[in-house]
């Protein structure tokens, strides 16, 4: 950008009048805004920080509607903008948005909410600080105003002393500067003003002097250059020679490079390694149909493609395949450039041999055939072996079975027959032998059941579990008639599920929570659903003696019993075989619980409708 000195001054003049007052603003606005960025981030976290305390409970129950009123009284609050409040296993939970409230940058806090030691979920609050800096900005253009109104002053001033002091002596000077512009050196400067001006003018003078005199060096030095470019020459001649010696050492490695003429479809070089690859000697290379005539049959669709489509900025390879003078197949990654110059566009690359890797990967690919028909086979055996095992469960099941019913008769009719021949001690040994036996029975049963499971199809229909769970739970108070239990049970509780599955599945939970609240005097049993996230969660829940979170992982294992649990009956299958057939309906099972205040069983039943 070109100014004049009269421009120059003024802006000077003015930056130094306006300059103070710039930087002092600068650093009220800036403590302004510091001030302003500290108290949003020290509300943002005590927001959040009252967020995450007041939505452990709502989280721990999975009850979203206790934690809305804390969630629209944080709202409240105009420079919130939105809030999330997500669980670790269902997703979303509770969230609300003011997407109006945007006026500035919005700046999002993450806290994560624990529970006895777990982390249960995450509460997410974006907070805009657009109200608190448009208080700051009406300052600053306040501040505007006024230094606007000082410029305007200052400007008038200004233009009144550069008009009388500067402006027209440095019009003497300028008129004087084209003079010497146009090398008129022989007539002398003259100028009469003693000040800084009239300084400058005696300065002419003397560059004058200087430059006539500069003027006669130069005609010295032009006869200096001519000798340099002599010079020059010998230094071209050597580059030329580097260049020769650069092309021999491309030459003499194994990557074949070449030029080619993509408008007459032939090379215009290649390097001399090529008449080793092939055999063909060069000049059979640059002719025009060298391409078409040696490329594999199956290959040659890549030649037009090469060009006149290797058109673009970005290098482009192919792998093709070559015919040897021997008729051998040589293959090649051909990578070309498109190179566009004084002489018109062309096409310039390298050729490499990878003859020994395609081998290779051939070799590779009819190994994978190979490893694929072997595994072909291992999977045809292993369904044989799979229905080897069903036939043989069946039998030894069956197998086993008889031999226990005949020794269960014969334990009956040892009580029956010989019951006052027996003492105490060995009545109580043939009880606990009655007792094994049909603990063997119930074993082979349920292991029958889990393994048939994993088979069975799945019909669903639409159920009504409340109706389901009450009929459970008579069952159940007809073996424990004398039982203190409150059942919580709505009257409809609809589901889509297979009626029979989903009765075991359900009978498992009940039982389990049946057996562990005997030690409680009033025994509370809860079954309910609610919708989480677009997603119905059943649940079953007692206030019994509950269980240790740290072995949850053994809880739906086969045969598993926690440490909590040994007061109770059974042997350990019930939720295996509840987790199967919830797991045969496309749904979750997981549980919840702190010993000594019960625990809660939670399942999914996904339509698939839906």
């Amino acid at each position: 950008m070109k100014l004049s000195l009269r421009t120059a001054l003024i802006l000077a003049t003015l930056t130094g009048l306006l300059l103070p007052a710039a930087i002092a603003g600068f650093i009220r606005l800036q403590a302004q805004y510091g001030d302003a960025r500290a108290l949003i981030k020290r509300d943002h976290a005590r927001i959040v920080d009252i967020l995450v305390l007041g939505m452990q409970e709502p989280l721990w129950n999975l009850s979203p509607e206790s934690g809305r009123p804390l969630l629209e009284s944080v709202m409240s609050d105009e420079r919130v903008v939105r809030i999330i409040v997500s669980d670790n296993a269902l997703g979303s939970f509770l969230s609300a948005d003011r997407p109006e409230r945007r006026s500035g940058q919005l700046h999002t806090l993450t806290r994560v909410v624990n529970k006895q030691g777990a982390q249960i979920g995450k509460v997410t609050v974006e907070f805009d600080d657009g109200p608190v800096f448009a208080d700051i900005r009406h300052e600053q253009r306040q501040t505007i105003v006024a230094v606007l109104l000082q410029l305007t002053v200052s400007l008038g001033l200004i233009l009144f002393l550069l008009g009388s002091r500067v402006v027209r002596p440095l019009a003497a000077l300028s008129r004087q500067s084209k003079r010497l512009a146009r090398k008129q050196l022989d007539e002398p400067f003259i100028w009469r003003r003693e000040d800084e001006l009239g300084e400058l003018g005696h300065s002419l003078e003397t560059t004058r002097q200087s430059l006539k005199a500069l003027i006669d060096t130069l005609e010295q030095k032009n006869l200096q250059l001519e000798a340099d470019l002599i010079s020059r020459r010998h230094i071209e001649s050597a580059l030329r020679a580097s260049q020769d010696r650069f092309q021999r050492l491309v030459e003499s490695t194994r990557v074949i490079p070449w030029d080619a003429n993509p408008e007459e479809w032939r090379f215009v070089y290649v390097g001399p390694q090529a008449e080793a690859l092939l055999g063909h000697p060069l000049a059979i290379w640059y002719h025009e149909n060298f391409l078409t005539t040696y490329l594999h049959p199956n290959d040659r669709h890549l030649a037009y493609q090469l060009f006149t489509e290797a058109r673009g900025e970005a290098p482009v390879e192919f792998e093709l395949r070559l015919l040897a003078r021997d008729e051998r197949t040589v293959w090649v990654q051909l990578i070309a450039e498109h190179r566009h110059d004084e002489d018109g566009h062309h096409l310039q690359g390298f050729l490499i041999d990878i003859t020994a890797r395609k081998e290779a990967e051939l070799e590779l690919e009819r190994y994978r055939s190979h490893l694929e028909e072997g595994t072909e086979i291992r999977t045809r055996a292993l369904a044989a072996a799979n229905h080897q095992l069903e036939t043989l469960s069946q039998s030894v099941s069956h197998d086993l079975r008889s031999p226990l019913r005949t020794m269960e008769g014969y334990v009956e009719v040892l009580l029956e027959d010989f019951d006052e021949q027996l003492d105490e001690r060995a009545r109580n040994y043939v009880a606990r032998m009655r007792g094994t036996l049909r603990h063997m029975s119930s074993l082979i049963d349920d292991l029958l059941m889990l393994s048939k499971l994993a088979r069975s199809e799945v019909r669903r229909q639409q159920v009504d579990l409340a109706q389901v769970a009450r009929d459970i739970l008579d069952e159940l108070y007809t073996l424990q008639p004398a039982r203190d239990i409150e059942l919580r049970i709505p009257d409809m509780i609809p589901a889509s599920a297979d009626p029979k599955l989903i009765r075991t599945a359900l009978y498992s939970l009940f039982d389990n929570a049946w057996k562990f609240t005997e030690q409680t005097g009033h025994a509370v049993i809860e079954f309910d659903c609610a919708s989480v996230n677009g997603q119905t969660v059943f649940h079953v829940k007692d206030n019994g003696i509950g269980f240790d979170m740290a072995y949850a992982m053994r809880l739906f294992q086969p045969f598993q019993r926690l440490q909590q649990t040994e007061e109770g009956s059974g042997n350990g299958i019930g939720l295996a075989i509840a987790q199967a057939i919830i797991q045969r309906h496309d749904g979750r099972i997981w549980a919840k619980s702190t010993p000594g205040n019960g625990a809660t069983f939670y399942f999914t039943l996904p339509d698939p409708r839906d």
